[in-house]
Formats: C-alpha cells, structure tokens, sequence
C-alpha cells in the first residue's frame, strides 16, 4: 500500500511539472543576452514567432525590450517604416537576423541581404541574411539573386511581390 500511494504521488508531481511547463514558451538566446519569445506575435505578418525555415528576427531597444519578427524581411518592413509602427530609431540597441544557412543569429546591421531571390515568406518576397558578402555572392547566384546589399541599402522595394503579367487570349 505504501509504495502504491508513493507511486500515484510520483505520477501527481510528474504531471503537475509537465503541466507547468508544457505551456511555457520556449525562448531564444540573442548575441547580447537578450531573450525572444519564440511564442510571440511578428507585428507585421501577425504569425506566431518560431524557428522556421528562414529564422527569426529581433530589435532589441535601449530599454531591454525585444521585439522579434519571424523574418528577417518583417524586421525591415518594420525598420524601413518606423512612424507606421511608432518606433524611435535612435533608442534601438541591436539588430539581428537569423543566418541562412548556418541559423545563428548575427548582427543585422551588418549582414549582407541576398535581394530578388526565389526565397518567399508568407509576406512575400524574403531576404536571405549572411554574415560575410562572399557566402551572400554565393547564394545568390544559385538562387536568382538579383543583389547583394548592406542593412543600409534594403528599400521596401525590395520586399514587394514582383507581379507576374500573364498574357490573356482574347479569341481574337
């Protein structure tokens, strides 16, 4: 009897642990020791933050607040129009993408971004972050890059759907 009752004891604390914890959100270590919330909400696609193909995104701010995206192009659709977004520019402490490829993350203003390429996102176009300009080169070319450029030359431009015209028939 006694070591039934140890038994459903062990079993009650197991499952209370596990119910504590499956629900906490599980959490990614910035280069500065900041956390983002991989359970958060991107502002500009409104799709929960997760470790996805491409790799999360993050604006760290002067006062410790993290604002993570789920890639790096929402983060640049954000930057790239603060006054729609109500953020001061001059009170934000870090950037950082997620690397393509080795998905570490790395400092956003000085990655180099693969432009124009075949790689989407559900909003569209996405750029392809590297740390170093020749790895970005590469990428490129074997996937109809179209550039190579630094933080600070990324447009909005560069983050809208390229339309395809279709040639109708007319019957005539």
């Amino acid at each position: 009897m006694k070591k039934m009752i140890i038994g459903y004891t062990m079993v009650a604390a197991l499952l209370l642990l596990w119910s504590t914890t499956s629900y906490a959100e599980p959490f990614a270590d910035l280069p500065d020791g900041s956390k983002l919330d991989l359970g958060a909400i991107c502002p500009i696609c409104h799709m929960k933050i997760e470790a996805s193909m491409i790799g999360p995104a993050a604006i760290v701010m002067k006062d410790g607040t993290v604002k993570g995206f789920d890639a790096a192009g929402d983060l640049l659709r954000y930057y790239l129009e603060p006054k729609a977004h109500d953020l001061d520019i001059d009170k934000i402490k870090d950037i950082y993408v997620t690397e393509y490829g080795t998905r570490k993350f790395i400092n956003g203003k000085k990655a180099f971004y693969v432009t124009g390429s075949d790689l989407q996102q559900g909003m569209g176009p996405e750029l392809a972050p590297f740390a170093n300009k020749e790895d970005a080169e590469k990428w490129k070319a074997q996937h109809s890059g179209s550039g190579v450029v630094d933080f600070n030359k990324v447009t909005l431009n560069d983050l809208k759907a390229k339309k395809k015209r279709m040639k109708m028939d007319h019957g005539h």
